[in-house]
C-alpha cells in the first residue's frame, strides 16, 4: 500500500529515466501560476532508497544499520517531476507525496497510472517507454498489452515512430505534425521521399489523407518508369456497374419512369410484400382474364 507523506524537497532525487522527455516552459508557468493559487492538488509519486553500511543508496533497508538503515535517506521521483519542478521554482520546502514499494514493475507500474492513462504524455515517451520496458525489463508483448491495457497495433505504432526515423519522431515530439501524419510519412522506404513527405506536413500542412495520396502518387510513376500499368489506364480499368431498369412492382412495366415512387417498408416484410403483389398485381390479373378467355 502506498504511504502518503510529506517530503522535504532537499530529499527527493530525479527520476534516473523521466517518462516526459522535455517540458515546455508555458505549461510549466501555468503550473506554477496553479500552484501558487492552490498548492499541489496532487501528490508526487516517489519511491524510497536507503543507505546501507557502505554509504551506497539501495532500494531496500540495510538490517546491519538498524534503525538508520530502516529510514529512507532519499525518495526517487517516479511520477511528478514538472510538479517537482515548479515546487522548486517557488522555493518550498517540502511536497505532498505518495510513497510505493521500491521495485520495477511499481516504478513503471507508477508512471502507467499517472502518465499513459491521463493521456500526459506524447506517442514519442510512450514508445520510449514501452522500448525501455522490452529491452531492459524483458517485458513481452502480452504483458505490454495487459499492463498498458492497449492494443497490439497502439504499441507497435508507437515503438515504429521511436526506431524508424528520429526526423519525424522529433517532429512528433515537437508537436509539428501528428501520429496520423506520421505513420504515412513511416511508410515509404527511401529516407529522402520520407523527408520530402515530413516538410510537406511539418511546413506546408499536408494532412493525412494529402500524404497518402502523394504516397499512390509516387507508387503509380515508378510503376509507370518501369513500364508497368498505372491504375487508371484502360488495361486495368473497369467497366463501371449499369443501374439496374426501374420496374414497377404492380404492373411489371418500364414505362414512365418518371412516375416511379419509392415504397417504404421493413426489410423483414419485403419478401411478404412482394408474395402479395405477385399474387394480387396487375400483371396476374392480366394472366387471368386472358386464361378465362382462352387466350393465355
Amino acid at each position: 500500500m502506498a504511504e502518503p507523506k510529506l517530503i522535504p524537497l532537499a530529499r527527493l532525487i530525479e527520476p534516473d529515466n523521466p517518462l516526459r522527455i522535455e517540458m515546455a516552459d508555458e505549461p510549466l508557468e501555468e503550473l506554477i501560476e496553479s500552484i501558487k493559487l492552490a498548492g499541489i492538488l496532487s501528490p508526487l509519486l516517489v519511491v524510497p532508497w536507503y543507505q546501507d553500511h557502505l554509504g551506497e543508496l539501495k532500494p531496500t533497508p540495510d538490517t546491519e544499520m538498524g534503525k538508520l538503515g530502516v529510514e529512507p535517506l532519499k525518495y526517487e521521483i517516479r511520477c511528478g517531476h514538472r510538479r517537482y519542478t515548479a515546487a522548486t521554482r517557488l522555493g518550498l520546502e517540502q511536497v505532498p507525496c505518495m510513497v510505493f514499494e521500491n521495485n520495477e514493475d511499481t516504478r513503471y507500474l507508477i508512471m502507467l497510472h499517472e502518465q499513459v492513462v491521463r493521456a500526459d504524455v506524447t506517442p514519442v515517451e510512450e514508445g520510449v517507454l514501452f522500448l525501455q520496458l522490452a529491452d531492459s525489463h524483458q517485458w513481452s508483448m502480452d504483458d505490454l498489452m495487459r499492463v498498458f491495457k492497449r492494443s497490439e497495433n497502439y504499441i507497435n505504432d508507437r515503438v515504429e515512430l521511436v526506431q524508424k526515423d528520429t526526423a519525424v519522431a522529433s517532429a512528433v515530439q515537437a508537436g509539428a505534425i501528428n501520429l496520423g501524419q506520421a505513420k504515412q510519412i513511416l511508410r515509404p522506404k527511401d529516407p529522402a521521399f520520407r523527408g520530402y513527405l515530413l516538410d510537406q506536413a511539418a511546413t506546408h500542412g499536408a494532412n493525412t489523407r494529402t500524404l497518402q495520396q502523394m504516397i499512390v502518387n509516387k507508387e503509380q510513376e515508378e510503376r509507370s518508369a518501369q513500364g508497368e500499368l498505372k491504375l487508371h489506364t484502360p488495361e486495368l480499368a473497369t467497366a463501371p456497374a449499369v443501374a439496374p431498369e426501374m420496374v414497377c412492382i404492380w404492373c411489371r412495366s418500364a414505362e414512365n419512369p418518371e412516375h416511379m415512387r419509392q415504397v417504404n417498408v421493413h426489410w423483414f416484410h419485403q419478401k411478404d410484400l412482394e408474395a402479395i403483389v405477385e399474387q394480387v398485381g396487375v400483371h396476374n390479373l392480366h394472366k387471368a382474364v386472358a386464361g378465362a378467355n382462352g387466350t393465355e
